[in-house]
């Protein structure tokens, strides 16, 4: 049941609206804020250079409010409706982060709203947001893998940081996105729900008889 919630999700991640906003250069980050009127919606930090940029694919490395601390993710957007399901329903994301040359940080990852979001935990997140603003390069490291399928590359590169510090206070002062909750918390619905859910899901993303045509998808993704 529990895929069948993220599956729903998944294909909603990516369905945003566009908005009218404002984009500040400051070093190597982007600062954006929505126009939209009051009361005003909150500005997002990123890095001007995404760490994967493929067949419309993207992998940016964003700081996002985590309580009290600016915290350093990875977001992605752009997968396929066919990988999004079926790394939810048989497969595993990995993630890491690495400043400098300081320790590699695990990160958890999770369907939300607005993209694939893997964060840090607690204790790595207060690590991360100690480091970032004297951190003069990031390493990020991301590997996708379905069961049954041959593994696919791993994504790592390094970026050089500049102008962290001052991009974070104007980030503070402008009003910061936080780290969106999963969508998997929609668990709370009953089973008839989350199968409507996904039943709809499946056929606004291209598949006419909806569910019915999860096991077929399962099938091809794991080669029987």
């Amino acid at each position: 049941m529990r895929g069948i919630v993220v599956l729903a999700g998944w294909l909603m991640v990516f369905a945003g609206s566009c908005r009218a906003a404002t984009q500040e250069q400051i070093g190597s980050w982007v600062l954006i804020c929505p126009t939209s009127p009051p009361p005003a919606e909150p500005c997002l930090l990123r890095l001007e250079k995404p760490f994967l940029d493929k067949a419309g694919v993207t992998g940016e490395l964003e700081v996002l409010a985590d309580g009290k601390f600016l915290v350093p993710v990875i977001a992605l957007r752009g997968l396929s409706s066919e990988l999004l399901m079926a790394t939810a329903l048989a497969g595993k994301t990995e993630a890491s982060m690495q400043f400098g040359s300081g320790p590699r940080e695990a990160l958890d990852c999770a369907p939300s709203i607005a993209a694939y979001i893997c964060s840090p935990g607690d204790d790595a997140a207060r690590r991360l947001a100690a480091a970032l603003p004297a951190a003069r390069s990031v390493t990020v490291r991301v590997s996708v893998t379905v069961t049954g399928l041959k593994p696919m590359p791993i994504q790592e590169k390094t970026l050089d940081l500049s102008g962290t510090n001052q991009a974070l206070v104007r980030l503070r002062n402008a009003g910061p996105s936080r780290i969106p909750g999963p969508i998997t918390a929609v668990a709370s619905q009953s089973p008839g729900a989350l199968m409507g859910m996904a039943d709809k899901a499946l056929k606004a993303a291209g598949y006419p008889n909806g569910l019915a045509d999860l096991q077929a998808l399962l099938a091809k993704y794991r080669g029987k």
